[in-house]
C-alpha cells in the first residue's frame, strides 16, 4: 500500500494564540486565558468513525458545555475531517485547538507536543475492543479462514479499524502486510467509517469486517470471529502551544461534564489520561511498521 493514497490534509485555519481577538476587540488573556487562546472559538477536529453529521450531533452537548464553562468563548465549533491523519495533521499544526484522536494517532504523535486533556469512556469503562466478523450464513469459522476472502475495515490508521485487525490476522498466521504493504492472503476494501465497514458485511460486499465493538449490532445474522485486547478509548488532546493554565482549565471542564451533556453521545463521561496507558497501541503500531513519518509526510500527488 502506498501511503500517500490515504494520507489527508486539512484546509488552513490560522493557528489561534493567545491574546486574540473577538468581534474585532482583544481578549485579555489573564482575564480570560481560554478564550484568548482560541480567539474566541474553540475548533475542535472530529475523525472520521462514523457518518459527520452523526458525530456532530453526538458532540453538540459536549461543545456547549465546554463553551458555556469560558467567559469569552463565543462557541467550540466542530471540524469533521475525511482521514485519520487529517485529524492529528490539524491539531499538530494549530489548526484546531482541540481534537478527538484514534488510540494510534496520539500513541505515535504523542512526542509532537499534543497535550492529552482526558480520555473517552463508553458503557462504564475507558477500554473497548476489535471485533472481526462475519455473516452466519459464511463458511467462516475462524480468522485463518479468511485466507483468500475480502475484509472491510476502517482506515490504514484506525486503531481498531486497520491496525488491531492487521495485528490479529497476522497472529493467526496470515500474511497481513505492513502499514506499506497490502496483505498476501486477503484483500482489505476500506470503508473509511466504523459503520461502513460493517454495513458492506450486511450487504454482502465482502466476506467480513473489522471495526470497534461498540459498532456490533444486535444480530444474530453478524457473527463474531474473533475479539482483540483492550484498548484504551481515544484521548481528546490539545495543540502544542497550548498554555498549561488553559489545558487544565478544559481538562476541569471536560471532567466535570454533566450526563445531560452526553444524552446523545456514546461518550459516558470523560476521565483522566493516565500515564502508560497507551503504551500497548504503540507496541502494535510499531509492530506493523508505523513511525511518526507516516503521519507527516504530505501527499505529493496532491
Amino acid at each position: 500500500m502506498n501511503r500517500r493514497t490515504y494520507l489527508g490534509t486539512v484546509a488552513g485555519a490560522a493557528t489561534a494564540v493567545v491574546g486574540g481577538c473577538l468581534g474585532g476587540e482583544s481578549i485579555d488573556g489573564d482575564d480570560h486565558p481560554v478564550a484568548a487562546w482560541a480567539d474566541g472559538t474553540i475548533e475542535f477536529a472530529l475523525p472520521p468513525f462514523q457518518d459527520a453529521e452523526e458525530l456532530e450531533a453526538q458532540y453538540a452537548g459536549t461543545f456547549e458545555w465546554i463553551a458555556d464553562g469560558f467567559d469569552e468563548v463565543d462557541s467550540v465549533k466542530g471540524t469533521p475531517t475525511t482521514s485519520y491523519s487529517a485529524v492529528v495533521e490539524s491539531v499538530v499544526q494549530g489548526h484546531t485547538e482541540l481534537a478527538n484522536l484514534s488510540p494510534v494517532i496520539y500513541a505515535m504523535a504523542r512526542d509532537e507536543g499534543i497535550h492529552p486533556l482526558a480520555i473517552n469512556w463508553s458503557h462504564g469503562s475507558d477500554a473497548y475492543h476489535t471485533y472481526v466478523a462475519t455473516r452466519a450464513e459464511t463458511d467462516v469459522e475462524r480468522l485463518a479462514d479468511l485466507e483468500g476472502k475480502t475484509v472491510a475495515m476502517v482506515d490504514p490508521l484506525s486503531t481498531s479499524g486497520g491496525l488491531f485487525p492487521r495485528y490479529m490476522l497476522s497472529e493467526a498466521g496470515l500474511d497481513a502486510g505492513d502499514i506499506d504493504t497490502e496483505p498476501a492472503d486477503f484483500d482489505i476494501e476500506w470503508s473509511f467509517g466504523h459503520d461502513a465497514s460493517l454495513q458492506a458485511l450486511e450487504n454482502g460486499h465482502v466476506d467480513a469486517a473489522a471495526y470497534g465493538d461498540f459498532q456490533h449490532p444486535d444480530d444474530d445474522a453478524i457473527v463474531k470471529l474473533a475479539e482483540s485486547d483492550p484498548i484504551p478509548f481515544d484521548p481528546i488532546v490539545a495543540e502544542p502551544d497550548t498554555p498549561e493554565t488553559v489545558r487544565e482549565r478544559v481538562t476541569e471542564r471536560l471532567l466535570e461534564t454533566p450526563d445531560e451533556a452526553l444524552e446523545d453521545h456514546r461518550v459516558d463521561r470523560y476521565g483522566p489520561v493516565e500515564p502508560g496507558t497507551y503504551d500497548p497501541v504503540r507496541d502494535v503500531a510499531e509492530e506493523l511498521g508505523i513511525e511518526i513519518a507516516d503521519l507527516e509526510e504530505e501527499d505529493e500527488e496532491d
